[in-house]
């Protein structure tokens, strides 16, 4: 009976806690909406939207639906580094699928979780799914952080405040010390004893493969997955340059060097699909260009009209895979 009522009690707990994590995601979303909308004329956002220039824009969706392609294969670098057994073109369609969830998932990375378990589904191992994943999210961050700090040691420094430059570093530094513990698995192991970790790891079977699944990446396989994720930047960066341009932003491609890594680390902040956090950040950032609100706004917007374009992607190959299944 004690251990019932233990039980009972934890499950209570675990979904208060998760109420009250989805009530924040809520606030955070509506409350930086109804800033952005108090403090921006929506109206000439709009303006700016129905009056851009087609041909960046349309070039803009050909490269990022482009870059799917490439994040497909940074993540299988990992996947086929670990030995499961999946077709690129898998991949590829998860990443869609992905996209459409990240949409209607909170957070921005709620994509993720989705292909965390389908890919679980298909190879059966959930630890290596989840740690490719992971680490195939890490990397996409860690390079846009390395060519922001190259944009600033190239020309960009006095292009911003400090205050962007010291996120800038900070995170960078973040990053490389996510790499080194990544590769250098004694220090973990080394500080998991003084810590006590290594004797939480061994008592919850999914941490404990979690933990042997990460470090089992071969540096071959680290070295391709790093390639294709600064590929992939690249044509982000790009992406929104060319939106940029679209709704008639005249700046140096150096501040979307600085600004994009900004941005798609905010996405992890709670938020119902980035939406609100998204938006913010770009008039916020590009505010700090002399952007004015507006126009700063209008290019979130066409960022987010590239999103729903893989979004919808994804949804139709999800309800395709759907019927499919129901057939067999």
């Amino acid at each position: 009976v004690a251990a019932y009522a233990l039980r009972w009690r934890l499950d209570k707990d675990k979904k208060l806690r998760q109420r009250i994590l989805n009530l924040l995601k809520i606030v955070v979303s509506l409350g930086l909406l109804v800033i952005l909308v108090t403090q921006v004329d929506v109206s000439q956002s709009i303006q700016y939207l129905t009056a851009m220039n087609w041909a960046p824009f349309l070039l803009a969706q050909v490269l990022y639906l482009g870059g799917v392609f490439v994040r497909a294969y940074r993540w299988g670098s990992l996947v086929w580094g670990l030995g499961l057994e999946v077709s690129w073109w898998r991949l590829v369609g998860l990443y869609f699928v992905g996209s459409f969830f990240s949409l209607v998932l909170p957070t921005g990375v709620g994509g993720d979780v989705v292909r965390m378990f389908e890919l679980s589904q298909d190879s059966r191992q959930t630890a290596a799914a989840i740690s490719s994943v992971l680490v195939d999210r890490f990397l996409g961050l860690f390079v846009l952080f390395a060519l922001a700090l190259l944009a600033l040691a190239i020309g960009g420094y006095e292009m911003v405040s400090y205050q962007v430059r010291i996120v800038i570093g900070l995170a960078f530094v973040g990053c490389v010390i996510g790499v080194a513990l990544l590769l250098q698995r004694t220090w973990i192991e080394s500080w998991g004893r003084r810590l006590g970790v290594d004797k939480l790891l061994g008592r919850i079977k999914i941490l404990s493969e979690l933990y042997q699944s990460i470090h089992l990446y071969g540096y071959a396989a680290l070295l391709r997955a790093t390639a294709a994720s600064l590929v992939f930047n690249l044509l982000l960066i790009v992406t929104n340059y060319l939106l940029g341009l679209a709704v008639g932003i005249d700046l140096s491609i150096w501040y979307y060097f600085l600004f994009i890594p900004i941005i798609s680390a905010l996405l992890m902040v709670p938020s119902i699909g980035g939406l609100g956090v998204r938006e913010a950040g770009y008039v916020f950032l590009f505010g700090q260009a002399g952007v004015p609100s507006q126009q700063g706004l209008a290019l979130a917007l066409a960022f987010d009209m590239t999103l729903l374009l893989a979004g919808l992607i994804g949804a139709i190959l999800y309800i395709i895979e759907g019927v499919r299944g129901m057939r067999s």
